[in-house]
């Protein structure tokens, strides 16, 4: 017989008289907490040890599927259409709709300084953007404003002028 079939023939038996260990000794050990602890792990959740078991804190966060409201009919943001309005105006799809439907019939005026109105904002928004490439582009120049690998390589004569063809042999 081999020696642990041995080893597990005596445990079996009750034969066994040192413990066996389980895994790498190096291991952390898990820390043991009382009732009423609170501590925060690496991922920055919070988390309390109740009588038997732990509950993740999660009272500071934010759930998309029943915090988010339509200002207007109060109904759940849960579909694609609704959460692309509701990010830009704060109401559903058919609240949004409705708005602007009856900014239309109310005051042509009214709907179309509302109009304006969202483009402006939407060409800040551009704005910004483009502010921030040409600051990019700016830096990448500052750093190394001409590639001049290719032309010293052509300056230096260290590139051969001439083209290979494929020959069929």
């Amino acid at each position: 017989m081999g020696k642990n079939l041995a080893k597990v023939q005596d445990m079996l038996d009750g034969n066994f008289q040192t413990k066996i260990q389980v895994g790498v000794g190096d291991q952390e050990v898990e820390e043991t907490r009382k009732v009423g602890d609170k501590w925060t792990d690496l991922d920055g959740n919070e988390w309390e040890q109740k009588d038997g078991y732990r509950t993740k804190n999660t009272s500071n966060i934010k759930h998309y599927s029943w915090d988010e409201k339509c200002s207007g009919c109060e109904k759940l943001i849960l579909k694609k259409w609704d959460k692309d309005t509701h990010k830009a105006d704060g109401r559903c799809y058919h609240c949004q709709l409705n708005y602007e439907l009856d900014l239309k019939f109310d005051s042509w005026l009214r709907w179309f300084a509302y109009r304006r109105l969202k483009d402006f904002k939407n060409m800040k928004s551009i704005e910004k953007d483009m502010e921030q490439l040409v600051d990019e582009r700016q830096k990448d120049l500052e750093k190394n404003p001409f590639d001049e690998t290719i032309a010293n390589a052509l300056a230096n004569g260290e590139v051969e002028m001439q083209i290979n063809k494929n020959k069929l042999s």
